[in-house]
Formats: C-alpha cells, structure tokens, sequence
C-alpha cells in the first residue's frame, strides 16, 4: 500500500533527481525509494558521505589483499612447492633405486646416496631457479 507524502526538496535536488531518474530510465518514486534504502541498509547518513572515501578505502582493502596474496606465494606457498619438489625428486631417485639396485653391495649403496643428494640438490636449485624467473616475468 502507498500512501502519498509531500516532500520538498530544493531546485537543484530535483534537478537531480529528474537527471538520475531518467538516466536509470526510473520513476523518481523509486529513485528516492532506492536512494533512501541505500543510506538505511548501509547505515549512512547522507550529509557526510563521500563516494570518493568509499572508492578509496575499498582500493586500500584490495591492496592490502593483494598484499597477503603475494606475501601467501612468496613465503608460505614457495615452501610447500619446493617440499613437493623435493617429494618428487625423491620419488624419481627411489624409482631409479628399484631399477638399478640389484646388489646388497654396502659400497654401491652408499655411492648411491651420495649421487642422491648431489642429484636432489641439483634438481631443488633447478626448480628454484625456474621458480625465480617466473616471479620476475611477473
């Protein structure tokens, strides 16, 4: 149910109003219906808001989470991918091991291990390397 109330508002309001109604092809019913619900819900007041303050504190907020993003990938992700391609290197160094290993030989195991760890390390510092220049591409 409508009820019709009077409200006088000033020359350049209406102006206003008959701009951004027509531009929104609205009513200004129900223009002034949305301007009035937009402060309400939002908890506004209408004599101090700013639109621009508004634009500027949401860029802040997304810098800021664009901020926590990079730090996410720099610190915390980097970590988990190179223990993931520590993972796989190893993966791939048992495989070898199953493959080759044919012998209980004390010697040739412990040769073994020491070309493993050149080998994972060699492998760790290709993964960083590549991981490095990818960032700098960025």
């Amino acid at each position: 149910m409508y009820h019709s109330k009077k409200v006088n508002v000033s020359e350049t309001g209406h102006r206003r109003i008959e701009r951004e109604a027509e531009r929104l092809s609205v009513s200004h019913k129900d223009y002034v219906e949305a301007a009035t619900t937009f402060f309400a819900e939002r908890q506004l007041d209408p004599r101090t808001f700013q639109p621009e303050a508004t634009k500027q504190l949401l860029q802040q907020v997304v810098d800021r989470l664009f901020s926590y993003l990079i730090h996410q990938e720099k610190h915390l992700l980097r970590t988990l991918l190179t223990e993931a391609a520590k993972a796989r290197i190893l993966g791939e160094v048992s495989v070898n091991h199953l493959l080759r290993l044919r012998t209980d030989d004390q010697e040739s195991y412990q040769q073994l291990q020491q070309r493993d760890q050149q080998y994972l390390s060699d492998r760790l510092h290709q993964v960083l390397d590549q991981l490095d220049q990818e960032s700098r591409e960025k």
